[in-house]
């Protein structure tokens, strides 16, 4: 957790920097895409988000997360790390996340 105190990154619906501990991930559950964004933009209906900070931290809450998304109809997993291959290399976060 102490890296995500430091460590920013684009809000996708913004387009401010904000702190990896204060955004959040967010899946549109119909198209499977997923988006990082602040605590405070706007939600949209079909939205399914987890806050970044809680994922992060322990190695049991992201694998229990992680069984809990493969639980889910809608999660496309390809999606899913394309959208964390292209969320590190846009924000730098490489040994961060």
């Amino acid at each position: 957790m102490s890296e995500l105190k430091f460590k920013t990154a684009k809000c996708e619906r913004s387009g401010e920097q904000i702190l990896l501990s204060d955004g959040w991930l967010v899946c549109n559950a119909p198209t499977g895409d997923w988006s990082f964004v602040s605590i405070d933009a706007n939600e949209h209906t079909f939205d399914y988000h987890v806050e970044l900070a809680a994922l992060v931290k322990s190695p049991e809450a992201l694998v229990d997360w992680r069984a809990h998304l493969g639980e889910k109809t809608w999660f496309k997993p390809e999606k899913f790390f394309k959208f964390f291959e292209k969320f590190r290399r846009e924000n730098n976060l490489y040994g961060c996340l």
